[in-house]
């Protein structure tokens, strides 16, 4: 018989003799391993017999022999050591062959257990997935081999992510960057800017899909550049506090930049990071919680006060707008704006354009790149470039775009046909939630902008300040009309401290008109004040001059924003016998005993039953039919 047969024939006795009597077993193994040490079929045999004897460390010196001597060669092999990685990858799997191969691994000296890892690895062939988690469990089993196999696997990383970049993001986000994190190696820069790139699209997925944001994200991607900045040797970036003010980060990438030749790729992801981290505080800031709902905020243009003398006329300067603090969140809002334009502007000169127009197609920021760009043509009073973006977004409602159509309007100082109905669809679209009035919607002088609250209130006055803001002129001109002095009263009866000028100037002329007839006391005058003044009028009229009320406006019943039932005829100071000054008394209490009513809704009612007289005003020309509200 040759070598080869006495050796398949004592293996094949032990396996015969392995259940029946192991001694016996046991002793044509141990005869054939002293008689053929170097043949692979008798030392697999006595790992077999230990290993179903579950005598751990006896199945590891033998399972360090044929690894040692016989890798690459034998399937039999690659199926234990794949048992064995899989068991240690799973250790928290208690199945009775897993516990075996983990108590085993335990017995094998160092040098064994790493071969394995590096046998298995050159073993993966196409099989990317595998042998990067092998990759990780050596790296877990031996932190020092980070340092010479970390390159190597980040290129495997990076080749996963152009097939499945959802898993290998993950893996390289979750798994791989915290352990190189405190020792990371040299990489070439492509690579770095690479892994960054798909680190930062991981975590931005992460914040846009989810319903519940990550725990510090932020800190995180800080902490990722940071560690990429790193390998690629660059000078550091500030790390991330949630206190610190985005001033000081803007400072250092200044400071940076002024040292770093021209386009910069450090300069180029520092910057990039530091825009989308603003960016990411503007949209988020964009959505308050107020009265237990969430409430959007939308950027539009203030107003600006108007004299006819000249005091706070319009600032024609080049210098860009302010941003009016009318709710709490408006300096966050606009401090993060703010240094995402700085960013942008940046990122967007030659010399990183093109490279941060691929950043941008890469990361999933379309969203809120749409709302960024609009909002930023608004701010720099870019109208055309506005409408056009205004175009692109598609997941706009009727009532955010109507709002920021007429804002456009505003800006162009004028108010189309089309800014009408704006108003007209945002009076008829109101939200549930009622809010608060807003100070300083009306600015003296200069151009600036608001982030108005999608509320009740905040829209109502916004769209009341808008008509005022179209119509209060013709108080100063000649023969304007009795029905527009009337109207603005009651428009102003939400910005009577704020715009005294206005007021005072209505009463004025009023005083001095021989006959002057009030359509809209008994219908939509609630204010003491207003109806104070009116009744001093009332009371000091001469014989010569005529100061006329009628009950309802054609049209519009008495009763339509709370009034008690008023007859619908006209009593005046000519003349007036003791039962017009009873009238008139009863319609000034009537109307003072609402004065708890809701201003708001009885504006919305107003802007919306007058809508034709108040077209009338805006345009010069009386309409023939009702505005159609699109």
């Amino acid at each position: 018989m040759t070598n080869e047969e006495n050796e398949l024939f004592m293996v094949k006795q032990a396996q015969s003799f392995r259940k029946s009597d192991p001694h016996a077993a046991k002793a044509w193994i141990m005869t054939a391993k002293m008689l053929y040490p170097t043949a692979f079929n008798v030392q697999y045999e006595a790992y077999l017999f230990e290993r179903d004897g579950k005598n751990y460390e006896e199945a590891a010196k033998c399972f360090s022999v044929i690894a040692t001597n016989f890798p690459n060669r034998h399937a039999e092999l690659w199926q234990e050591i794949n048992a064995l990685t899989n068991a240690l990858r799973n250790e928290n799997e208690n199945t009775p062959e897993q516990e075996f191969f983990v108590k085993m691994y335990k017995h094998l000296t160092p040098d064994v257990q790493h071969n394995i890892f590096m046998h298995t690895i050159n073993h993966c062939g196409d099989d990317l997935e595998q042998c990067i988690c092998i990759y990780i469990l050596m790296f877990k089993k031996f932190p020092k081999s980070v340092t010479t196999h970390a390159p190597r696997l980040l290129e495997l990383l990076a080749e996963g992510m152009t097939t499945d970049p959802d898993v290998y993001q993950r893996i390289l986000v979750e798994d791989v960057l915290p352990m190189i994190q405190h020792k990371p190696p040299e990489l070439p820069p492509v690579l770095a800017c690479r892994l960054y790139t798909n680190s930062l699209e991981y975590y931005l997925r992460q914040i846009m899909d989810s319903e519940t944001e990550p725990a510090d994200p932020w800190k995180t991607i800080f902490k990722v550049l940071m560690l990429c900045g790193q390998m690629m040797g660059w000078e550091p970036f500030l790390p991330f506090s949630k206190q610190g003010s985005q001033n000081v980060y803007w400072e250092k990438l200044v400071d940076i930049l002024s040292a770093s030749p021209p386009g910069s790729s450090k300069v180029l992801f520092y910057a990039t990071t530091l825009f989308i981290y603003s960016l990411y505080g503007y949209i988020r800031n964009c959505r308050l919680r107020i009265d237990d709902a969430d409430v959007s905020h939308v950027l539009v243009e203030g107003f600006i006060e108007w004299a006819p003398d000249g005091d706070g006329a319009e600032d024609q300067s080049m210098e860009p707008p302010k941003f009016s603090l009318t709710t709490p969140i408006s300096p966050d809002l606009s401090n993060a704006f703010l240094h995402a334009a700085q960013c942008w502007q940046l990122l967007n000169t030659d010399q990183f354009q093109r490279d941060f127009s691929q950043l941008m197609v890469a990361l999933p920021l379309a969203p809120w790149i749409s709302r960024f760009l609009f909002d930023l043509a608004i701010y720099f009073g870019h109208r055309d470039e506005a409408n056009k973006l205004m175009g692109e977004m598609t997941t706009q409602s009727s009532l955010v775009q109507s709002l920021q159509i007429l804002s456009l309007n505003l800006m162009q100082g004028s108010m189309t046909l089309q800014g009408f109905q704006c108003i007209l669809t945002i009076i008829g679209e109101l939200p549930a939630t009622n809010g608060h009035l807003l100070e300083n919607m009306t600015l003296k002088g200069h151009r600036h902008m608001v982030f108005l609250p999608l509320t009740r209130a905040a829209l109502v006055q916004y769209c009341t300040g808008a008509i005022v803001s179209r119509i209060s002129r013709q108080v100063y001109e000649p023969n304007c009309s009795d029905r527009l002095l009337g109207d603005l009263l009651v428009l102003q009866q939400l910005n009577l401290l704020n715009d005294t000028r206005l007021t005072q100037q209505i009463f004025s002329v009023i005083k001095q008109r021989k006959t002057f007839n009030l359509r809209t006391l008994s219908t939509y005058i609630i204010n003491i004040d207003l109806i104070e003044e009116l009744s001093h009028i009332w009371n000091s009229q001469l014989e010569d001059s005529n100061f006329e009320l009628t009950g309802s406006p054609t049209g519009v019943s008495s009763t339509a924003s709370g009034a008690a039932g008023v007859p619908a005829r006209r009593i005046g100071t000519r003349g007036a016998d003791k039962g017009a000054r009873d009238e008139f008394k009863t319609i000034t209490r009537q109307q003072i005993a609402r004065c708890n009513e809701n201003i708001i809704t009885l504006l919305a009612n107003f802007i919306s039953q007058e809508q034709l007289m108040l077209a009338q005003h805006i345009f010069g020309i009386q309409p023939v039919e009702t505005i159609e509200i699109k």
